[in-house]
């Protein structure tokens, strides 16, 4: 069957969008948020003629089957560091406290999947904030979590659609909590920072005690809750950038690589460099 394809960048860039629908001589309609679908191109052409400028204009370009309606889907799950939010909650934290850049280096290395072991990496990263003052979380929570651009669009297109959606991090749930009930996530998972007498011990636990979650813990969830609730995984949308979202891309009927690292992008059925969040809904006949 022959795809269509949809371009798309980012909000309020409909000119460039638009200027280059005519270098390659094809017309279309922009819509929201900065999308345009066309048929009946030819793939092969494309690719070698035209992807590298599209890219270097910095527009999406995902081939898609013309079909493809929102319906078909029943659970929608994202990760939240660097997706679904703009920062890395971690070394944001770790910044409060002068740890900003030795807590960066490992968290770079581990979402490149240079560093195979997230748990190892995730309890390295946590205890360089030892001894920290746990008011830092509050800092955090009341001045810098903000959403990726078209956040709202997408949890209220979800929400209309009744399809749940789930928070699956590798973050900490003092931050995933407030997330969840900012913008209406109908559950969340992630994994725990020990507080005593009001500072950071320095460790990390998954929920409850259990071992941390890593992307082994983010599918098992995810697989967990859609077969608790009779959906299979075909009918699983998923969103992440890093090594440790790999498995829940892999196993979804549809996931994006979101701004991912280029080793993440192949495990993925789309990617976004530069479009929305909301930009998902553009994939949609």
């Amino acid at each position: 069957m022959n795809q269509d394809l949809v371009l798309q960048t980012k909000i309020g860039h409909e000119e460039t969008l638009q200027k280059f629908l005519h270098t390659i001589g094809r017309k279309g309609v922009i819509k929201e948020p900065c999308a345009v679908r066309l048929q009946r191109m030819n793939r092969e052409e494309f690719e070698t003629r035209w992807a590298g400028k599209c890219r270097a204009l910095q527009i999406d370009a995902n081939w898609i089957e013309p079909s493809l309606k929102l319906s078909q889907f029943k659970l929608f799950a994202t990760d939240m560091d660097s997706t679904f939010l703009n920062l890395e909650t971690l070394d944001e934290m770790a910044s409060f406290v002068g740890k900003g850049e030795d807590v960066a280096k490992i968290t770079e290395l581990a979402m490149q999947g240079k560093i195979h072991n997230y748990a190892e990496s995730l309890t390295a990263r946590v205890k360089l904030l030892a001894g920290a003052d746990a008011s830092i979380v509050d800092r955090l929570i009341d001045r810098h979590i903000r959403p990726n651009p078209g956040a709202e669009k997408l949890v209220s297109a979800l929400k209309e659609a009744g399809i749940p959606m789930l928070l699956v991090s590798g973050g900490f749930s003092c931050v995933t909590e407030v997330v969840k009930a900012r913008y209406g996530f109908t559950h969340v998972i992630s994994n725990e920072l020990e507080i005593i007498d009001g500072k950071l011990t320095g460790r990390v636990t998954g929920p409850f005690g259990t071992p941390i979650i890593d992307g082994r813990g983010k599918i098992s969830y995810v697989s967990a809750y859609a077969l608790q609730h009779g959906i299979e995984l075909s009918q699983l949308i998923t969103m992440g950038d890093g090594s440790n979202d790999i498995p829940m891309l892999e196993a979804a009927g549809l996931s994006i690589a979101w701004h991912a690292k280029p080793e993440v992008r192949p495990h993925a059925k789309q990617a976004f460099d530069f479009a929305p969040l909301s930009g998902l809904l553009a994939l949609f006949s």
